[in-house]
């Protein structure tokens, strides 16, 4: 999923995809992860330098719940307690399991992944620490919001 997000943070998904070899399967003894599990899904926020073609891009991404929604923003808390307001890009793209959703569709409460880029702070690693914005460009949703 982080790959995918990376992608589109960095500059949209490729165009055209290189054939895949036919995965081997898995042993007897070999059991899938279960549904909503990843590499990713223990991750609960943490950030980045991508490097691009128009050189580095510092990115970052969440795990959380959506506790605060607007229509330009939406703050996520981990699970750690680490909180962030993420600003809502006019490139948002959402996802729920497969399917392609409206922005519109978040909704607080929904457990999710959110990444995007972090502007007004320096792509270097060793810059000093500045005020940053994180706008969310792609945000997965694991579960909708508990209902009433």
């Amino acid at each position: 999923m982080i790959g995918a997000a990376a992608l589109v943070v960095a500059g949209g998904l490729p165009t055209t995809a290189a054939a895949q070899p036919t995965p081997t399967p898995a042993p007897p003894t070999a059991q899938a992860p279960s549904h909503g599990q990843n590499m990713w899904g223990d991750v609960l926020h943490g950030e980045g330098i991508l490097q691009t073609k128009s050189g580095p891009v510092r990115v970052a991404m969440q795990n959380g719940e959506a506790t605060t929604l607007t229509q330009s923003s939406v703050t996520v808390r981990s699970a750690d307690g680490f909180t962030r307001t993420w600003q809502l890009g006019s490139d948002l793209k959402v996802f729920d399991k497969r399917h392609t959703l409206q922005p519109g569709a978040l909704q607080t409460g929904a457990n999710l992944m959110i990444a995007g880029k972090v502007t007004n702070a320096t792509a270097s690693p060793n810059a000093t620490a500045a005020p940053a914005t994180y706008t969310a460009q792609v945000v997965f949703v694991h579960s909708p919001p508990p209902s009433s």
